[in-house]
């Protein structure tokens, strides 16, 4: 089940609109659509404050990688054709990504300090 599917089964269960959810989350309406359409994927502060609404721990959302498996050449053996993109590894992206912003604005202000 992707993410979005398990943010509006959550939603759902709670008898809660999309705009009662954006607005407990601080984002628009449209992004919690786009969200269970699985047209975008939520970054980790948008899925922290989706757990607390929610009371759910965070492997709630987490899935084990799977390889899909095809025979790409008799001589090669099995060879892994896709691998889904999990939320786990957009996650890591997230939290790296916001390491290096968070370290550039430290290189910055202390730069403005001298």
């Amino acid at each position: 089940m992707s993410v979005g599917t398990k943010i509006r089964k959550l939603r759902l269960q709670h008898k809660m609109s999309q705009e009662e959810l954006a607005f407990k989350l601080n984002i628009a309406q449209t992004s919690i659509s786009n969200l269970e359409a699985n047209k975008s994927t939520p970054d980790f502060l948008i899925m922290q404050k989706v757990c607390d609404v929610f009371e759910v721990d965070f492997n709630y959302f987490i899935e084990k990688p799977q390889l899909k498996q095809v025979n790409k050449d008799s001589a090669v053996g099995y060879l892994a054709d896709n691998q889904t993109f999990y939320l786990s590894e957009k996650i890591i992206e997230q939290y790296e990504l916001r390491i290096k912003e968070k370290d550039e604005l430290i290189a910055f202000y202390k730069s403005q300090i001298k």
